[in-house]
Protein backbone atom coordinates (compact mmCIF):
# COMPACT_ATOMS: atom_id res chain seq x y z
CA UNK A 1 0.00 0.00 0.00
CA UNK A 2 1.64 3.30 -0.41
CA UNK A 3 1.98 6.12 1.58
CA UNK A 4 -1.36 8.18 2.22
CA UNK A 5 -0.98 11.95 1.89
CA UNK A 6 -1.72 13.83 4.79
CA UNK A 7 -3.15 17.48 4.67
CA UNK A 8 -4.07 19.89 8.00
CA UNK A 9 -5.89 22.76 7.80
CA UNK A 10 -5.02 26.88 7.68
CA UNK A 11 -7.54 29.13 9.12
CA UNK A 12 -8.01 32.52 11.13
CA UNK A 13 -10.61 30.48 13.05
CA UNK A 14 -8.45 29.01 15.74
CA UNK A 15 -8.67 28.07 19.05
CA UNK A 16 -8.82 25.79 22.08
CA UNK A 17 -12.35 25.39 21.58
CA UNK A 18 -12.88 27.41 18.06
CA UNK A 19 -16.11 26.48 17.24
CA UNK A 20 -17.64 28.52 21.09
CA UNK A 21 -16.76 32.28 20.35
CA UNK A 22 -15.36 32.37 24.02
CA UNK A 23 -12.61 30.33 23.27
CA UNK A 24 -11.46 31.52 19.80
CA UNK A 25 -7.96 32.81 19.73
CA UNK A 26 -7.59 36.67 17.69
CA UNK A 27 -7.26 36.20 14.42
CA UNK A 28 -4.26 37.65 12.60
CA UNK A 29 -2.08 37.38 9.96
CA UNK A 30 1.21 36.27 11.64
CA UNK A 31 -0.51 33.16 13.36
CA UNK A 32 -1.66 32.20 9.64
CA UNK A 33 2.17 32.69 8.43
CA UNK A 34 3.20 30.59 11.94
CA UNK A 35 0.72 27.87 11.03
CA UNK A 36 2.41 27.95 6.91
CA UNK A 37 5.66 27.63 8.58
CA UNK A 38 4.73 24.62 11.07
CA UNK A 39 2.93 22.55 8.24
CA UNK A 40 6.18 23.03 5.94
CA UNK A 41 8.35 22.11 8.55
CA UNK A 42 6.77 18.99 9.59
CA UNK A 43 6.29 17.67 6.44
CA UNK A 44 2.39 17.90 5.27
CA UNK A 45 1.68 17.46 1.74
CA UNK A 46 -0.32 20.33 1.82
CA UNK A 47 -3.16 22.43 3.53
CA UNK A 48 -6.54 23.50 3.04
CA UNK A 49 -7.39 26.97 2.95
CA UNK A 50 -9.58 29.84 2.30
CA UNK A 51 -9.53 31.60 -1.13
CA UNK A 52 -8.19 34.91 0.22
CA UNK A 53 -4.79 34.12 2.13
CA UNK A 54 -2.46 31.40 0.05
CA UNK A 55 -0.75 33.42 -2.00
CA UNK A 56 0.67 35.77 0.95
CA UNK A 57 2.40 32.58 2.69
CA UNK A 58 3.70 30.87 -0.29
CA UNK A 59 7.50 32.89 0.79
CA UNK A 60 6.93 31.09 4.39
CA UNK A 61 7.47 27.74 2.84
CA UNK A 62 9.51 25.00 0.43
CA UNK A 63 6.95 21.94 0.02
CA UNK A 64 3.41 22.83 1.21
CA UNK A 65 0.60 22.69 -1.64
CA UNK A 66 -1.90 25.12 -0.72
CA UNK A 67 -5.52 23.49 -1.90
CA UNK A 68 -7.84 26.98 -2.37
CA UNK A 69 -11.84 26.63 -2.51
CA UNK A 70 -13.15 27.92 -6.14
CA UNK A 71 -16.77 28.15 -7.14
CA UNK A 72 -16.57 27.84 -10.72
CA UNK A 73 -18.01 30.49 -12.98
CA UNK A 74 -17.62 33.04 -10.16
CA UNK A 75 -14.20 34.39 -11.80
CA UNK A 76 -13.83 34.00 -16.28
CA UNK A 77 -12.06 30.94 -16.09
CA UNK A 78 -9.27 32.91 -18.15
CA UNK A 79 -8.61 35.18 -14.94
CA UNK A 80 -8.51 32.37 -12.46
CA UNK A 81 -6.13 30.61 -15.16
CA UNK A 82 -3.82 34.01 -15.31
CA UNK A 83 -3.87 33.76 -10.93
CA UNK A 84 -3.25 30.18 -11.51
CA UNK A 85 -0.04 30.75 -13.25
CA UNK A 86 1.39 33.34 -11.16
CA UNK A 87 0.60 31.32 -8.06
CA UNK A 88 2.44 28.83 -10.05
CA UNK A 89 5.23 30.86 -11.07
CA UNK A 90 5.84 32.22 -7.35
CA UNK A 91 5.49 28.94 -5.35
CA UNK A 92 6.68 26.71 -8.36
CA UNK A 93 4.12 24.67 -9.20
CA UNK A 94 2.09 23.97 -5.51
CA UNK A 95 -1.58 25.21 -6.24
CA UNK A 96 -4.43 22.61 -5.97
CA UNK A 97 -8.21 24.17 -6.67
CA UNK A 98 -10.79 22.92 -4.27
CA UNK A 99 -14.06 22.77 -6.29
CA UNK A 100 -17.02 24.03 -4.71
CA UNK A 101 -20.19 24.03 -5.75
CA UNK A 102 -21.93 25.69 -3.30
CA UNK A 103 -25.49 25.94 -2.02
CA UNK A 104 -27.76 28.84 -3.50
CA UNK A 105 -27.62 31.56 -0.49
CA UNK A 106 -24.02 31.23 -0.76
CA UNK A 107 -23.55 31.78 -4.62
CA UNK A 108 -26.18 34.40 -4.93
CA UNK A 109 -23.88 36.28 -2.81
CA UNK A 110 -21.49 36.18 -5.52
CA UNK A 111 -24.40 37.26 -8.40
CA UNK A 112 -24.42 33.08 -9.51
CA UNK A 113 -28.45 32.10 -9.56
CA UNK A 114 -28.00 28.58 -11.47
CA UNK A 115 -29.88 25.49 -10.36
CA UNK A 116 -27.83 22.38 -8.68
CA UNK A 117 -27.83 21.15 -11.65
CA UNK A 118 -27.20 24.04 -13.67
CA UNK A 119 -24.14 24.55 -11.80
CA UNK A 120 -22.86 20.99 -12.60
CA UNK A 121 -23.09 21.87 -16.31
CA UNK A 122 -21.21 25.21 -15.57
CA UNK A 123 -18.35 23.36 -13.99
CA UNK A 124 -17.98 20.91 -16.46
CA UNK A 125 -17.39 22.89 -19.48
CA UNK A 126 -15.54 25.52 -16.95
CA UNK A 127 -12.55 23.31 -15.20
CA UNK A 128 -11.07 21.85 -18.66
CA UNK A 129 -11.44 24.89 -20.21
CA UNK A 130 -9.23 26.21 -17.74
CA UNK A 131 -6.95 23.92 -17.15
CA UNK A 132 -6.26 24.53 -21.05
CA UNK A 133 -6.40 28.35 -20.71
CA UNK A 134 -3.65 27.72 -17.59
CA UNK A 135 -1.69 25.74 -19.95
CA UNK A 136 -1.20 28.57 -22.36
CA UNK A 137 -3.84 28.07 -24.76
CA UNK A 138 -4.47 31.16 -26.81
CA UNK A 139 -7.56 30.22 -29.19
CA UNK A 140 -11.23 32.17 -28.43
CA UNK A 141 -13.63 29.55 -27.47
CA UNK A 142 -17.32 29.88 -27.61
CA UNK A 143 -19.88 27.28 -25.31
CA UNK A 144 -22.75 26.78 -24.03
CA UNK A 145 -22.24 28.70 -20.54
CA UNK A 146 -18.86 30.63 -21.59
CA UNK A 147 -17.53 32.95 -24.35
CA UNK A 148 -14.13 34.39 -24.60
CA UNK A 149 -11.68 35.90 -27.30
CA UNK A 150 -7.89 35.26 -28.15
CA UNK A 151 -5.02 35.96 -25.78
CA UNK A 152 -3.87 38.74 -27.23
CA UNK A 153 -0.90 39.54 -24.31
CA UNK A 154 2.22 37.28 -23.60
CA UNK A 155 2.18 34.46 -21.46
CA UNK A 156 2.56 34.52 -17.52
CA UNK A 157 6.24 33.33 -16.63
CA UNK A 158 6.11 28.98 -16.04
CA UNK A 159 6.73 26.68 -14.45
CA UNK A 160 3.20 25.04 -15.16
CA UNK A 161 1.96 21.68 -13.72
CA UNK A 162 1.95 19.26 -16.64
CA UNK A 163 -1.47 18.35 -16.67
CA UNK A 164 -2.69 21.82 -15.35
CA UNK A 165 -3.71 22.43 -11.64
CA UNK A 166 -5.37 19.60 -10.22
CA UNK A 167 -8.94 19.81 -9.01
CA UNK A 168 -10.10 18.34 -5.94
CA UNK A 169 -13.65 18.18 -4.84
CA UNK A 170 -17.14 16.05 -4.24
CA UNK A 171 -20.40 15.26 -5.24
CA UNK A 172 -22.98 12.58 -4.00
CA UNK A 173 -26.13 12.54 -5.68
CA UNK A 174 -26.11 11.08 -9.41
CA UNK A 175 -25.26 14.13 -11.01
CA UNK A 176 -22.68 15.06 -8.60
CA UNK A 177 -20.99 11.31 -9.34
CA UNK A 178 -21.24 12.01 -12.92
CA UNK A 179 -19.72 15.04 -12.56
CA UNK A 180 -16.76 14.65 -10.17
CA UNK A 181 -16.08 11.58 -13.08
CA UNK A 182 -15.82 14.43 -15.53
CA UNK A 183 -13.58 16.91 -14.17
CA UNK A 184 -12.39 16.25 -10.52
CA UNK A 185 -8.48 14.45 -10.25
CA UNK A 186 -9.44 13.60 -6.56
CA UNK A 187 -12.64 12.91 -4.84
CA UNK A 188 -13.37 13.85 -1.18
CA UNK A 189 -15.86 13.00 1.21
CA UNK A 190 -16.30 13.48 5.12
CA UNK A 191 -14.76 10.27 7.14
CA UNK A 192 -18.06 7.76 7.40
CA UNK A 193 -18.38 4.20 8.31
CA UNK A 194 -15.75 2.55 6.05
CA UNK A 195 -18.91 0.35 4.22
CA UNK A 196 -20.71 3.84 3.15
CA UNK A 197 -17.11 5.62 2.17
CA UNK A 198 -16.47 2.41 0.15
CA UNK A 199 -20.02 2.33 -1.64
CA UNK A 200 -19.77 5.78 -2.76
CA UNK A 201 -16.25 5.56 -3.91
CA UNK A 202 -17.08 2.53 -5.80
CA UNK A 203 -20.01 4.29 -7.91
CA UNK A 204 -16.98 7.31 -8.54
CA UNK A 205 -14.10 4.36 -9.67
CA UNK A 206 -17.12 2.89 -12.29
CA UNK A 207 -17.98 5.98 -13.50
CA UNK A 208 -14.24 7.33 -13.90
CA UNK A 209 -13.65 4.15 -15.44
CA UNK A 210 -16.77 4.36 -18.15
CA UNK A 211 -14.67 8.18 -19.14
CA UNK A 212 -11.46 6.24 -19.25
CA UNK A 213 -10.44 8.29 -16.05
CA UNK A 214 -8.83 7.46 -13.00
CA UNK A 215 -9.60 9.53 -9.87
CA UNK A 216 -7.52 9.42 -6.60
CA UNK A 217 -9.68 9.67 -3.19
CA UNK A 218 -9.41 11.27 0.14
CA UNK A 219 -11.37 11.75 3.26
CA UNK A 220 -11.45 14.40 5.66
CA UNK A 221 -11.67 13.67 9.43
CA UNK A 222 -10.84 16.19 12.51
CA UNK A 223 -8.31 13.83 14.88
CA UNK A 224 -7.23 13.88 18.13
CA UNK A 225 -4.38 11.20 18.68
CA UNK A 226 -2.48 10.91 22.37
CA UNK A 227 0.03 8.32 23.61
CA UNK A 228 -3.16 6.90 24.99
CA UNK A 229 -6.72 6.24 24.51
CA UNK A 230 -7.69 7.55 27.99
CA UNK A 231 -5.61 10.87 26.94
CA UNK A 232 -7.21 11.49 23.68
CA UNK A 233 -11.08 10.57 24.81
CA UNK A 234 -10.37 13.23 27.59
CA UNK A 235 -9.37 16.06 25.53
CA UNK A 236 -12.53 15.11 23.07
CA UNK A 237 -14.46 15.07 26.45
CA UNK A 238 -12.98 18.14 27.59
CA UNK A 239 -13.62 20.23 24.30
CA UNK A 240 -17.42 19.08 24.83
CA UNK A 241 -17.13 20.46 28.32
CA UNK A 242 -15.92 23.90 27.49
CA UNK A 243 -19.07 24.30 24.86
CA UNK A 244 -22.03 26.02 25.33
CA UNK A 245 -25.08 24.67 23.86
CA UNK A 246 -26.53 27.63 23.09
CA UNK A 247 -23.39 28.17 20.85
CA UNK A 248 -24.31 25.30 18.69
CA UNK A 249 -28.36 25.65 19.15
CA UNK A 250 -28.17 28.73 17.42
CA UNK A 251 -27.48 27.93 13.85
CA UNK A 252 -28.28 24.12 13.73
CA UNK A 253 -32.03 24.90 12.36
CA UNK A 254 -30.50 27.41 9.67
CA UNK A 255 -27.76 24.98 9.08
CA UNK A 256 -30.04 21.99 8.51
CA UNK A 257 -32.46 24.13 6.21
CA UNK A 258 -29.69 25.68 4.32
CA UNK A 259 -28.63 21.63 3.08
CA UNK A 260 -32.44 20.65 2.28
CA UNK A 261 -33.14 19.27 5.84
CA UNK A 262 -35.91 19.93 8.46
CA UNK A 263 -35.65 22.11 10.91
CA UNK A 264 -34.26 20.08 14.51
CA UNK A 265 -37.76 19.93 15.52
CA UNK A 266 -38.93 17.53 12.71
CA UNK A 267 -35.23 15.85 11.87
CA UNK A 268 -35.53 11.91 12.27
CA UNK A 269 -33.31 9.51 11.38
CA UNK A 270 -33.27 5.73 10.89
CA UNK A 271 -30.17 4.81 13.02
CA UNK A 272 -30.50 4.96 17.29
CA UNK A 273 -27.53 7.28 18.00
CA UNK A 274 -28.18 9.66 15.83
CA UNK A 275 -32.02 9.89 17.35
CA UNK A 276 -30.12 10.23 20.62
CA UNK A 277 -28.53 13.32 19.61
CA UNK A 278 -31.18 14.78 18.20
CA UNK A 279 -33.14 14.09 21.08
CA UNK A 280 -30.48 15.73 23.24
CA UNK A 281 -30.15 18.70 21.34
CA UNK A 282 -34.21 19.27 21.44
CA UNK A 283 -33.31 18.76 25.27
CA UNK A 284 -31.10 21.26 25.40
CA UNK A 285 -27.84 20.05 26.03
CA UNK A 286 -24.95 18.13 24.76
CA UNK A 287 -24.71 14.61 23.19
CA UNK A 288 -22.78 12.51 25.33
CA UNK A 289 -19.60 10.02 24.19
CA UNK A 290 -22.10 7.56 23.99
CA UNK A 291 -24.12 9.24 21.70
CA UNK A 292 -21.12 10.38 19.75
CA UNK A 293 -19.30 7.48 19.25
CA UNK A 294 -20.02 5.08 16.43
CA UNK A 295 -17.14 3.04 16.09
CA UNK A 296 -14.06 2.31 17.48
CA UNK A 297 -12.28 5.22 17.34
CA UNK A 298 -14.34 7.53 15.91
CA UNK A 299 -16.87 9.69 17.07
CA UNK A 300 -18.85 12.91 15.67
CA UNK A 301 -18.14 16.03 16.96
CA UNK A 302 -18.03 19.93 16.53
CA UNK A 303 -15.55 21.87 14.27
CA UNK A 304 -14.91 25.17 13.01
CA UNK A 305 -17.23 24.94 9.99
CA UNK A 306 -20.25 23.69 12.49
CA UNK A 307 -21.08 26.80 12.52
CA UNK A 308 -22.55 26.93 8.77
CA UNK A 309 -23.57 22.46 9.27
CA UNK A 310 -25.58 20.46 11.07
CA UNK A 311 -23.95 19.72 14.34
CA UNK A 312 -22.74 16.33 15.61
CA UNK A 313 -23.42 14.26 12.04
CA UNK A 314 -27.11 14.72 12.58
CA UNK A 315 -27.86 14.85 9.20
CA UNK A 316 -25.48 12.49 7.68
CA UNK A 317 -23.27 14.48 6.01
CA UNK A 318 -19.99 13.21 8.26
CA UNK A 319 -19.12 17.05 8.43
CA UNK A 320 -17.79 16.73 12.06
CA UNK A 321 -16.53 13.04 12.49
CA UNK A 322 -13.61 12.50 14.50
CA UNK A 323 -10.69 10.28 14.77
CA UNK A 324 -9.88 10.01 18.44
CA UNK A 325 -7.33 7.38 20.29
CA UNK A 326 -4.07 6.14 20.99
CA UNK A 327 -1.69 6.73 18.05
CA UNK A 328 -1.64 2.86 17.60
CA UNK A 329 -5.13 2.76 17.32
CA UNK A 330 -5.39 5.78 14.93
CA UNK A 331 -3.06 4.67 12.73
CA UNK A 332 -4.13 1.74 12.54
CA UNK A 333 -8.06 2.84 11.92
CA UNK A 334 -6.48 4.85 9.33
CA UNK A 335 -4.47 1.89 7.52
CA UNK A 336 -7.59 -0.57 8.07
CA UNK A 337 -9.78 2.37 5.98
CA UNK A 338 -6.94 3.60 3.44
CA UNK A 339 -6.28 -0.67 2.39
CA UNK A 340 -10.02 -1.31 2.13
CA UNK A 341 -11.64 1.92 1.00
CA UNK A 342 -8.67 2.53 -1.31
CA UNK A 343 -7.71 6.28 0.36
CA UNK A 344 -5.02 8.18 -1.37
CA UNK A 345 -5.62 11.41 0.55
CA UNK A 346 -6.15 12.23 4.51
CA UNK A 347 -7.31 16.13 4.94
CA UNK A 348 -6.89 15.98 8.85
CA UNK A 349 -8.04 18.95 11.45
CA UNK A 350 -7.45 19.53 14.84
CA UNK A 351 -7.67 22.59 17.43
CA UNK A 352 -5.49 24.68 18.15
CA UNK A 353 -3.94 23.88 15.11
CA UNK A 354 -0.32 24.30 15.03
CA UNK A 355 -0.05 22.09 18.61
CA UNK A 356 -2.82 19.40 17.18
CA UNK A 357 -0.75 19.68 13.77
CA UNK A 358 2.45 19.08 15.99
CA UNK A 359 1.18 16.26 17.31
CA UNK A 360 -0.22 14.70 14.86
CA UNK A 361 3.06 14.72 13.23
CA UNK A 362 5.05 13.16 15.82
CA UNK A 363 2.70 10.44 16.97
CA UNK A 364 1.22 9.41 13.55
CA UNK A 365 3.44 10.01 10.69
CA UNK A 366 6.13 7.34 11.81
CA UNK A 367 2.83 4.90 11.92
CA UNK A 368 2.18 6.06 8.71
CA UNK A 369 5.18 5.82 6.65
CA UNK A 370 4.75 9.65 6.26
CA UNK A 371 8.47 11.33 5.95
CA UNK A 372 9.40 15.34 5.23
CA UNK A 373 10.49 13.62 1.88
CA UNK A 374 6.73 13.24 0.85
CA UNK A 375 5.86 17.03 1.55
CA UNK A 376 8.42 17.89 -1.57
CA UNK A 377 6.28 19.39 -4.86
CA UNK A 378 6.88 16.88 -8.16
CA UNK A 379 6.17 16.92 -11.60
CA UNK A 380 7.11 20.52 -12.20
Amino acid sequence: MSVPEILWYIGANDGEVPWDPRHRFEPSFAALREQARTLDRLGYYGALTTAREPISLVADTERLRFVVPEYPGVKPPALLAEEAQVFDQYSGGRLIYNQVNGADPVLARYGRFHSKDERYGVSEEYWPLFKRLYLDEAQAFSGEHFELGPRYKPAIAGPRQPDGVPVWGTGASPAGISHAAEVLDAYLMFMSPAEAMSALFTKVRAAASDRGRELKFGVLASVIVRETEEEAWERFEWQLSQTSPESVLSTADRNLTSFGFPPLAELTSDDAQVRARIDALRAGRLPTRAELEFAPNMAAGLTTWSGAEPPFDIAGKGSGNYLVGSADNVAARMLEMSESVGIDIWILSGWPLIREAEITAELLFPRLGVTAAVGATAGV
